[in-house]
């Protein structure tokens, strides 16, 4: 096992008044436990609000979990210090979301890419130019290209540029925050293609963070979908997609544009109603009950657990298997 996180939890204080303390809490993760294999590609998707990303920055220990426990490579990392952590730095990395913002723009490619070398091995110079040279090779970049600043390259080039640098060290594991949301849509399906290929190369483990469904159905083994701060369905990707067990994971799924305007008529359709409510004062029992178009007076009151209804297929809801026999959640 690659990653297990056992009762996750991220709470951030709000605080008010004129001493300003603490008024209350944004519940951002909220009790998600899940459990990636090595070698998998584990696909976290849900509307923006939901927790995502806090949850993947939270089990790299980039932010402090406020409860539960992480469990990387067989190691427990939750209490383990940022002078602990550094050794394990080299085996877990991320690519940020936003490429323009996660490169320093005084600093050369070389130095970008070459900086986690200097710190965690000590290289020379001209090891560094050899390893970085070799590995802007592999994502797609030149050699000339060490020497240049990131405002004189594209969107897709910098996000290449991020990769390089999470993958000099060659980790074990791999976040992966909206890798292609800021990128042109031409871009997107060549960094997809990249991260594939550079993961079976380097025998990688992904967390793939997206709002985008089809996305995550490109790479992804299995599928989690988060709301509120919690795990609503949990599926391998096609039996997700083909099944759905969950109310708001069909109403992502029937979101999901289809080019053919025939086969979009044929579509069944879930619409919801209403926003995504403020993690700072979550509804009662079932989060997502008020925004359900299926809810009764037991979501409002209980909070259904996240459980294995299938082989694999973990799923939070009062009554999914009344919705999946009526056919409501049928493609």
């Amino acid at each position: 096992m690659m990653l297990e996180v056992q009762d996750l939890r991220k709470y951030f204080p709000v605080r008010g008044g004129v001493m300003m303390r603490v008024i209350g809490h944004v519940k951002a993760v909220d009790g998600v436990s899940i459990s990636i294999e090595k070698g998998e590609v584990f696909g976290l998707v849900g509307e923006s609000g939901s927790g995502k990303t806090t949850l993947g920055r939270t089990v790299l220990k980039l932010t402090e979990p406020t409860g539960g426990r992480i469990i990387f490579d067989g190691r427990d990392i939750t209490d383990l210090s940022g002078k602990e952590l550094i050794p394990l730095r080299r085996e877990m990395q991320i690519v940020f979301q936003d490429p323009y913002k996660a490169l320093h723009p005084r600093k050369r490619v070389k130095d970008i890419v070459g900086e986690p070398l200097i710190i965690h091995e000590g290289a020379s110079d001209t090891e560094v130019r050899k390893r970085v040279a070799e590995m802007l090779k592999l994502v797609g970049l030149n050699v000339e290209h060490m020497d240049r600043y990131p405002h004189e390259f594209s969107g897709g080039q910098r996000q290449r540029i991020v990769i390089a640098r999470a993958l000099i060290l060659r980790p074990k594991f791999m976040v992966l925050d909206e890798p292609t949301s800021a990128l042109d849509v031409s871009v997107q399906a060549k960094i997809l293609n990249l991260l594939s290929d550079l993961k079976e190369q380097f025998d990688l483990t992904f967390l793939l963070i997206s709002h985008n469904l089809a996305v995550v159905q490109h790479m992804s083994n299995r599928i989690g979908v988060m709301y509120l701060g919690k795990l609503m369905e949990v599926a391998p990707s096609q039996e997700l997609f083909e099944k759905p067990l969950h109310p708001y994971t069909k109403a992502l799924i029937s979101a999901i544009p289809i080019p053919d305007p025939k086969l979009a008529k044929k579509k069944r359709k879930m619409t919801l109603r209403g926003e995504i409510p403020s993690p700072l004062h979550p509804p009662s029992g079932c989060r997502f009950h008020t925004r359900c178009p299926f809810a009764k007076e037991i979501c409002e009151r209980e909070e259904p657990p996240l459980r294995e209804v299938e082989p694999g297929h973990w799923v939070a809801c009062h009554f999914w298997d009344e919705l999946r026999e009526v056919g409501v959640l049928n493609a």
